[in-house]
């Protein structure tokens, strides 16, 4: 072989050492920020808005402790005129220049169709998928490096979203088409798909169905929508499920995230959705889910009967309900702590989940699915507060054991 060809593979050889270590770095960096820094509390909490968002709400946003807001990037209101992007007057300029200024992570969701190339609410043309495709390089060209979320699409697997019937090769063929664009435009993007719509066993079948067409090659966390009328404790067999068929469709280390996930007052008491949604964060946490988007700022109506309108943690006129209290609690409670362990105390359907900060410093957050009852549980001898679901506190010490009241409203014991 003359010296030419050698200098050559020596090349080549560099080359694939330079470009699989930098994939390898991607990933170690993608794995140790979600295992690392998304589950302090509370770097992983978010939050979903809708357009006409005003700076006020993102300030509000901002004092509750969010850290993440979600929204959608429409190609359809982007794009009215083929090739001409329109991000100014849509308001996503102004929008992403709040969250710099409040130091809030954007999740953009690039959604749905444009009349301009396509005739329904899907993509299932070629020359849709381009248009699509550079829709996506120019949203993400001029919202980089940001160490942003960038998910695709919401809910495929439902018509509503992907109609006129949901496709698995048409929505793979668009993945496979704009991940490698937002790869190239913002190095620092994290990549999220599918968000589907609930945990059922057909959105699981949907699920399994998408990952065996090589979806986790192309994302870097996988979003789940898990909605349910009853009590957020019972996503817990759903994560394992989920968990499970990711382990056997790949070798890839993939976290689940709950990309969307509220309640809403129509359905439950104000004071019920508080309980709810703060458990719902509680239990995320010790299911090691990184990311957690509730649902959402602002009630979308004023229709108290209406479901949809009323899944807002702030009422339409911006005065806030119990869950915008619960969550500050929460957060501000939490903040720089990381789960650590469940102790097992009490009977089924208590939960005592621990927390520590990187003081070795622990908080306690307690509460019960069961009738409210009194438990008496081993501690050291200390002296700490208690502190509600919605901020009121007690200064209390103990020797050797302490009893606590257990109830739907999670509680708080900071150890001093």
């Amino acid at each position: 072989m003359n010296k030419k060809k050698l200098n050559g593979l020596g090349i080549l050889l560099i080359g694939l050492i330079i470009l699989c270590t930098f994939f390898i770095y991607q990933n170690s960096k993608i794995n140790n920020t979600t295992s690392q820094d998304y589950k302090v509390m509370p770097n992983g909490l978010g939050i979903s808005v809708h357009p006409l968002v005003t700076e006020q709400d993102i300030k509000s946003i901002a004092d509750a402790g969010f850290k993440w807001v979600r929204i959608d990037i429409f190609w359809d209101k982007v794009e009215t005129k083929k090739g001409s992007y329109d991000f100014k007057k849509t308001g996503y300029d102004e929008l992403n220049k709040w969250l710099k200024e409040y130091e809030i992570k954007p999740y953009y969701t690039l959604s749905f169709s444009n009349k301009l190339y396509e005739k329904d609410r899907s993509i299932v043309t070629q020359s849709g998928r381009e248009g699509f495709a550079n829709f996506v390089n120019a949203a993400t060209s001029r919202y980089k490096n940001q160490s942003g979320i960038w998910e695709i699409w919401n809910e495929p697997n439902i018509d509503k979203f992907w109609n006129p019937q949901p496709n698995i090769r048409d929505y793979m063929s668009l993945v496979k088409k704009i991940s490698p664009i937002i790869r190239e435009q913002d190095p620092t993007a994290v990549i999220v798909a599918p968000a589907i719509a609930g945990t059922r066993p057909e959105s699981l079948k949907w699920l399994e169905k998408v990952l065996k067409s090589d979806l986790l090659n192309y994302i870097d966390l996988l979003s789940v929508h898990p909605y349910r009328d009853s009590n957020p404790e019972t996503v817990v067999q759903d994560y394992k499920k989920i968990k499970n068929l990711i382990k056997t469709s790949s070798d890839k280390n993939i976290s689940v995230i709950s990309g969307e996930w509220g309640y809403s007052t129509q359905g439950v008491s104000e004071r019920v959705q508080a309980e709810y949604l703060t458990r719902m964060v509680l239990t995320n946490s010790q299911q090691s889910i990184p990311i957690s988007i509730l649902y959402n700022w602002k009630n979308d109506g004023t229709d108290l009967g209406n479901k949809e309108h009323n899944f807002g943690i702030t009422w339409r006129d911006s005065n806030l309900k119990l869950s915008y209290v619960a969550v500050q609690t929460l957060t501000k409670q939490l903040k720089g702590y990381r789960y650590t362990k469940i102790l097992k105390y009490g009977l089924e359907g208590d939960y005592i989940l621990e927390f520590k900060n990187e003081n070795e410093n622990k908080i306690l957050a307690f509460w019960t699915t069961s009738s409210n009852h009194k438990l008496t549980i081993p501690l050291e001898q200390g002296k700490g507060k208690l502190i509600s679901m919605l901020g009121a506190f007690r200064n209390v010490e103990w020797k050797g054991e302490l009893e606590i009241n257990l109830s739907s409203s999670p509680n708080y014991l900071v150890i001093e």
